[in-house]
């Protein structure tokens, strides 16, 4: 026999198997599903980080333990796949009873949600049954959370509904390799500034090229890269954004930042935004080149095999780090300049404050589920003060809920609450804004590149992609106006015949509606009226 044939053959027997064991596990859990007469309900996520499924596990076999009739199943999804699984589940009506809430087309957010998510609003405003014995017990659901369910998934204002109900939430920290530092800096202490930050990166640059080392300052990738280099790019805008974001809201409003662009605010000459483009392009040289084509597994992978010093990357990676690295770690803010900084000290207010930190790992209950009953209930009891402090114990991520206990792996990562409204990309008005800043941001941040041939690529379009962003959310405020109608006429019915003791709530509900309503049409309004002022911008 030939060693091709013998190849072959092996590579067939391979196949066979792998085949014959996927029908064995598929045939065992229909068998197991058909004598099994307790209860199911389903659970799906993305998150594959250490820690993360092993408490998710633990919960619900305590969950299970206080329900003998039920079992709970928990699907992790890779991440690079979960936006066409979602998808594809609710499309087809196989979605388990709770998803995590994300993924989802860019701009399509509110309208997946309202299509095949249940709302729970009436569920938030009620308390927590498993809260029973503690200070939370007459406490309603939402306001046992830190951010009382005001971001990301929890409230869509849009709607005027609830949605989500979260299990944690994260900051943005640099992690270093505290074996890689003591080798290449000795007892050099964490840095405090921006320049003692810099001087480390050069340092690191200078040890590698004497060691003939692979080695870089920070790895990067297409998420990680943003996450540092925008806290810094950020930092100089923060005066400018007294001037551009108009309506004081505290926070960075793309249509504010597109009508202040229109209106001559702000340009890409400012020296603001010209200074966080020089910040930009100083800390993009120190990372990997390419880094934004880069995914986010493979700068962990820079990391954890000792090719880069430092990382900055969300709180949930700590249990990955301290699982998979063969070195201790060590966590430090991200040093923006201060504001006597010689070179970008003029538009610093000072560190931007975390205190708006929204939860996340939000689930939501499909409208096709046949437990909802079920589903609810253990979300609430997952939810739970106890539940999330064992939560955080197991997995090493913050909690979400009021008054549950720290671990002191965690401690590091707690939101700080001093400091100042944080300042805003020229990325910020929207998908197109941001698309074409992306394509050109080799130009900024590779050797050979500058700040002025980076603003030659995105100038000549630059203007008329705000222009589309403002019209792409003007067209948002007129679906949100239209969807809205119904539900206000039928507001108007009910507050006519209402009994004397449901009138006040159901007025509630018709104001907001209204509120809503009103804002949505003035945001439209505006928009279109800048829009025909500056035609040429």
């Amino acid at each position: 026999m030939t060693r091709d044939k013998f190849t072959t053959l092996v590579g067939l027997a391979l196949l066979a198997g792998c085949f014959t064991f996927s029908l064995v596990k598929i045939l065992g859990r229909a068998r197991s599903d058909r004598t099994d007469d307790r209860e199911v309900i389903r659970f799906a996520h993305w998150q594959l980080e250490a820690g993360l499924r092993t408490a998710f596990d633990a919960l619900t076999r305590d969950y299970e333990k206080l329900h003998p009739g039920v079992r709970v199943e928990q699907l992790a999804i890779p991440e690079r796949t979960y936006t066409q699984w979602l998808q594809t589940q609710l499309i087809g009506g196989t979605a388990t009873d709770l998803i995590e809430l994300g993924k989802m087309p860019r701009n399509a957010e509110d309208e997946m949600l309202s299509r095949f998510f249940l709302p729970l609003t009436d569920y938030v405003e009620q308390p927590n049954p498993w809260n029973r014995g503690t200070d939370l017990e007459s406490v309603a659901w939402r306001n046992t959370f830190i951010d009382g369910l005001v971001g990301g998934f929890s409230y869509r204002p849009n709607l005027l509904e609830y949605y989500g109900v979260p299990m944690s939430m994260h900051t943005v920290r640099v992690y270093y390799n505290a074996s890689l530092w003591k080798r290449i800096l000795g007892q050099t202490p964490e840095p405090r500034t921006f320049d003692e930050f810099i001087a480390i990166c050069d340092r690191v640059e200078s040890w590698a090229r004497e060691q003939h080392a692979a080695l870089i300052p920070i790895a990067g990738s297409k998420l990680n890269g943003p996450l540092i280099i925008y806290k810094f790019a950020n930092s100089q805008t923060q005066k400018l954004g007294l001037v551009a974001l108009r309506n004081y809201a505290m926070q960075r409003d793309p249509v504010e930042l597109g009508v202040s662009y229109l209106r001559g605010d702000w340009s890409l000459d400012t020296p603001a935004v010209v200074d966080g483009l020089a910040i930009t392009r100083d800390i993009g040289l120190r990372l990997q080149p390419g880094y934004l084509q880069v995914p986010r597994e493979d700068a962990t992978f820079y990391f954890v095999q000792g090719r880069a010093l430092f990382i900055a990357t969300g709180s949930y990676d700590a249990p990955s780090f301290r699982q998979q690295a063969h070195f201790p770690t060590g966590v430090f803010n991200i040093p923006i300049p201060s504001g006597d900084h010689p070179r970008y000290g003029k538009n610093v207010l000072g560190p931007a404050s975390e205190a708006a930190t929204t939860t996340s790992l939000s689930f939501g209950i499909p409208l096709q589920t046949a437990n909802r009953d079920r589903a609810v209930d253990f979300l609430r009891f997952l939810t739970s003060r106890s539940q999330n402090e064992r939560f955080t114990r197991l997995s090493g991520w913050l909690p979400a809920v009021v008054g549950a206990r720290l671990t002191p792996e965690v401690e590091p990562f707690v939101p700080r609450v001093d400091g100042y409204v944080d300042g805003f990309q020229i990325s910020n008005p929207g998908t197109n804004t941001a698309r074409i800043v992306e394509n050109a941001n080799n130009a900024l941040v590779r050797p050979a590149g500058s700040v002025e041939a980076f603003k030659a690529i995105i100038a000549p379009d630059y203007g008329k992609a705000v222009r589309e962003d403002l019209a792409r959310q003007s067209a948002v405020a007129r679906l949100n106006i239209a969807r809205q109608d119904l539900p206000a006429a039928a507001g108007l019915l009910l507050v006519r015949h209402a009994s004397d003791a449901d009138r006040p709530r159901v007025e509630d509900r018709l104001s907001a509606i209204l509120e809503t309503q009103n804002q949505q049409e003035a945001t439209r309004a505006w928009i279109e009226s800048e829009l025909a002022r500056n035609p040429a911008r």
